[in-house]
């Protein structure tokens, strides 16, 4: 397991210890040189940067606000003047967002008051704990279950990951550790510990009823101004694949003039996903890093990397995602910031098909038109799951009818994107770039309010799609944009074909439609991509007797008497389950197991 603790001590990390007191002391800041703490003082913000690095900016009202992460500013100036409120100095979340995107954690410091949360889409988890009047607050949760009263075992947290693959709300591994929500702020102070919705994404929403050239010239120009700023100032990787995410943003550092980065992707040779952007990369005259999936990588690294993703995630990932972790090592040996296309198709595209982010159970919570998603839950646990965690399936019922009941003013389509932006996307990319975050900034333009707010005024928006939409020509009105922001920056990859058959500007060009129907049809026919394009399932079933014996769901009563355990080595033996569906129930199990112990995810007795 030597791969996985070669970046252990680059892991940003924050921690505070606040006692509840009225004559309070002001909280002192301490910049570590290392993350791992000996015995941390009392109202004292510990913060270290590792690979990502802290900003503090002076504000007007003599108060501090403190950045740990990778903030990517527009003018850091002007974002010291402009994050408050000009009448009462209080924090303006929408300013902070407007004027620093990227991901981070921030911590306003006045006297004995602080207040603290992460960046748009709340991204990196914030955990918090009260006990006996002393609340403390860390980047790691794994970090509070070992130093302090975590509480029991989180039957719930453990039910919501069996159902939607990630935990909701604000559950963790354990009752006392609360994950703070997206877009809410923890505040410390005369009232010891309050959370608070700080930012209503409704607000954002727009009409989308704006369309035309005009408007669509207008949106690409937003996003050319966007993405500039995400450039970071110094060498650079892009995420280059054959869809439409990536290419735009390599169009739009050529746009900036960049010739310091290179492009990469992954994924077993052969597959377009490697072929296209390297052939294409070569004739745009950019270096290619091409990350090769194959039988070397899942003999010698696979294993290893799918522990290291979920160990380095807090158990938050899955084990179906082990070429993340193994991409980000070999993209660090060469460069500290990647740029990706992450969360562009979610906003630009209706979601639609079930998958592991987004359960089937999830979509009848959302899709149907009465109370009928309450059994569909119920149905989708499986008898003996619902019968073990009845309670906890009644609370999570109880949870997500206030979360609908909150929105009842909005349309179904708005809920769903209420809980896209405030779970979805927190659940399944957060522990992604928390795990990249030990090596290396993950920079997403696409996530940038800026940027949402202006989408979103305008019919190109994932958000006023219909719900769950199958007609795929609705579907692809995403790609108008690509399209158009293609034709603006980059004629060359505007006329370059996408792994789908066709080009953006046979998307864009209404002389060309025809021509888009043929590829699509000869797309389908003629060339199918090879299964497995990222070796999850070679190296699953390869290494699924050595995944066992490293969990051992036999030692956890409630893994047995729940039936997680038997349906784990039925799967093994008898193949009776999908391997989405053993995927999910291994990394379940595998956070159960150790945060049943909750020492640190990256220590030797972890390993296998």
């Amino acid at each position: 397991m030597e791969e996985q603790n070669t970046h252990e001590d680059l892991t940003m990390f924050a921690y505070l210890n606040y006692r509840c007191q009225p004559d309070a002391p002001p909280v002192r800041v301490v910049m570590l040189s290392s993350p791992k703490l000996r015995e941390p003082a009392i109202h004292t913000l510990y913060l270290y940067a590792g690979v990502q690095r802290i900003e503090v900016l002076d504000l007007p009202d003599s108060s501090r606000l403190y950045l740990l992460g990778d903030p990517v500013f527009g003018d850091r100036q002007r974002a010291s003047g402009r994050v408050t409120d000009w009448h009462d100095g209080a924090l303006n979340l929408r300013a902070l967002y407007t004027e620093v995107r990227g991901h981070y954690y921030w911590f306003l410091l006045k006297d004995n008051f602080v207040r603290c949360g992460t960046s748009f889409g709340g991204i990196y988890p914030l955990y918090w704990q009260k006990d006996a009047g002393e609340v403390y607050v860390c980047s790691s949760s794994f970090y509070l279950a070992r130093h302090h009263n975590p509480g029991a075992l989180n039957r719930r947290n453990l039910l919501e990951r069996l159902l939607f693959n990630y935990s909701l709300f604000d559950s963790t591994w354990w009752t006392n550790i609360r994950l703070l929500g997206s877009h809410r702020w923890l505040t410390l102070g005369k009232e010891c510990a309050r959370e608070e919705r700080a930012l209503g994404l409704e607000n954002y929403f727009g009409h989308g009823v704006l369309s035309g050239r005009e408007v669509l010239e207008e949106l690409t120009e937003v996003f050319e101004r966007e993405s500039r700023l995400f450039l970071p100032d110094e060498p650079f990787a892009v995420s280059f694949t054959g869809g439409f995410d990536g290419r735009t943003l390599v169009a739009a550092a050529r746009q900036a003039y960049r010739d310091d980065f290179l492009t990469y992707s992954f994924g077993m040779p052969g597959e377009s996903d490697i072929a296209l952007p390297a052939k294409q990369s070569q004739q745009l005259g950019v270096p290619f890093l091409p990350i090769y999936l194959d039988e070397a990588y899942v003999r010698d690294h696979a294993l290893t990397s799918a522990l290291g993703f979920m160990q380095r995630s807090e158990y938050n990932g899955n084990f179906g995602r082990p070429h993340y972790f193994y991409a980000a090592n070999v993209l660090s040996k060469r460069t500290r910031y990647i740029l990706t296309g992450n969360f562009g198709s979610e906003l630009f595209r209706a979601m639609h098909n079930p998958g592991v982010m987004m359960t089937q159970a999830l979509i009848q919570v959302f899709e149907a038109p009465d109370d009928s998603w309450k059994d569909f839950l119920r149905q989708a646990a499986g008898r003996p799951i619902a019968l073990h965690f009845r309670t906890e399936l009644d609370a999570l019922i109880s949870d997500f009818e206030r979360f609908l009941r909150a929105r009842a003013d909005l349309d179904i389509n708005q809920q769903f994107y209420c809980f896209v932006l405030e779970e979805i996307f927190r659940k399944y990319f957060g522990p992604e770039l928390v795990m990249q975050s030990y090596v290396l900034c993950n920079r997403t333009p696409y996530l940038s309010l800026p940027f949402f707010e202006a989408l979103n005024k305008t019919v190109w928006s994932g958000l006023h799609a219909r719900l769950f939409d199958k007609q795929k020509n609705r579907r692809m009105k995403g790609q108008i944009f690509y399209s158009a922001f293609l034709r603006r920056t980059d004629r060359q990859l505007y006329r370059m074909l996408t792994n789908k058959g066709y080009s953006p500007a046979d998307v864009l060009e209404s002389y060309r439609r025809p021509l888009l129907v043929a590829r699509v049809i000869y797309q389908k026919l003629f060339r199918k991509e090879v299964g497995d394009s990222n070796a999850v399932e070679t190296y699953f079933r390869r290494y699924q007797h050595e995944l066992l014996r490293y969990i051992r769901p036999e030692d956890h009563c409630e893994l047995l008497q729940s039936g997680i355990a038997y349906l784990m080595e039925s799967g093994l033996t008898r193949n009776t389950l999908s391997i989405d569906e053993l995927i999910r129930l291994y990394s379940v199990s595998a956070g159960w197991t150790a945060a049943a112990q909750p020492v640190h995810p990256l220590e030797p007795s972890l390993s296998l």
